[in-house]
C-alpha cells in the first residue's frame, strides 16, 4: 500500500480530478436536469453518468489494448455523436413549449427517473475518449500494479465524479440560486443545446474520418 503515498498516484488522481470538473456534456446535462426537473431527477442522471464512467474506467484499465486494435471506439464515436445531436434536437423542440415555472418543475420531479438514468448513461458513453485518456494517465503508473491496487484506484476514480456532481446539484438547487437559474433557464437550454449539437457533430465527424483512415 506504499503506492498510495507515491507521487505517481497523486499525479494520476489530480489529473483525473481536473478532467472531471472541466465543463462538458455530463456537467451540462446535470445542470439542466437539476434546474428543469429538480434534485431527484438530477441524482438519477448522475447515477447514469457514474455507471458510464465506471464502464469507461474498466475499459481503460483492462481492455484498452485489445479494443484499440478494432474499430470499436470509432463506431462508439459515430453513434455517440448522433445521440448527442439527437439530445440537442430534443432540447430545441422543448424550447417551442412554454418553459416550466418553479411550481411546474416541482410537480414534475417524480417523472420517469429511468429516463434520467438512461440519459446519464448514454451521454457519458457517447464519448469514447475517457478510456483513451485513462490509459494515457495510467501510463504514469508502474506496470506491476496488483489487481487489488488497480481496483482501489478504479473505485477512487469513480468516487471523484460522484462527489463532484453531487456538489454541482446542491449548488444549482439552492433556492436563491434556483430562482435566478429558472429566470435564465431558456438561455441555459440554448447553451446546452449548442454544446450537445457541436460536440455531437465533432464526435461523429472525427469518428467517421478515423474509421475510414483505418479501412
Amino acid at each position: 500500500m506504499d503506492f498510495f503515498a507515491t507521487s505517481a498516484f497523486w499525479s494520476v488522481i489530480s489529473i483525473w480530478f481536473w478532467a472531471v470538473i472541466m465543463p462538458g456534456a455530463d456537467m451540462f446535462l446535470i445542470i439542466r436536469t437539476a434546474i428543469s426537473q429538480g434534485q431527484k431527477c438530477a441524482y438519477f442522471s448522475t447515477a447514469g453518468i457514474i455507471i458510464g464512467t465506471l464502464v469507461w474506467l474498466i475499459v481503460g484499465f483492462f481492455f484498452i489494448k485489445a479494443l484499440s486494435q478494432t474499430s470499436f471506439f470509432e463506431i462508439v464515436q459515430i453513434l455517440g455523436g448522433c445521440y448527442l445531436f439527437y439530445m440537442a434536437w430534443q432540447i430545441f423542440l422543448s424550447l417551442k413549449n412554454k418553459h416550466p415555472s418553479i411550481e411546474n418543475t416541482e410537480k414534475h420531479m417524480d417523472q420517469n427517473h429511468w429516463k434520467n438514468l438512461s440519459q446519464g448513461i448514454l451521454t457519458n458513453l457517447s464519448n469514447p475518449k475517457p478510456p483513451i485518456f485513462v490509459s494515457i494517465i495510467l501510463s504514469k503508473l508502474p506496470q506491476t500494479l496488483s489487481l487489488e491496487i488497480s481496483i482501489i484506484l478504479l473505485i477512487l476514480m469513480t468516487l471523484i465524479p460522484a462527489i463532484w456532481f453531487f456538489c454541482v446539484i446542491k449548488i444549482f438547487t439552492i433556492q436563491r440560486f434556483f430562482k435566478i437559474f429558472m429566470h435564465y433557464s431558456k438561455w441555459i437550454d440554448f447553451v446546452v443545446m449548442g454544446i450537445f449539437g457541436l460536440f455531437g457533430i465533432s464526435l461523429a465527424i472525427d469518428g467517421i474520418s478515423t474509421f475510414w483512415s483505418k479501412a
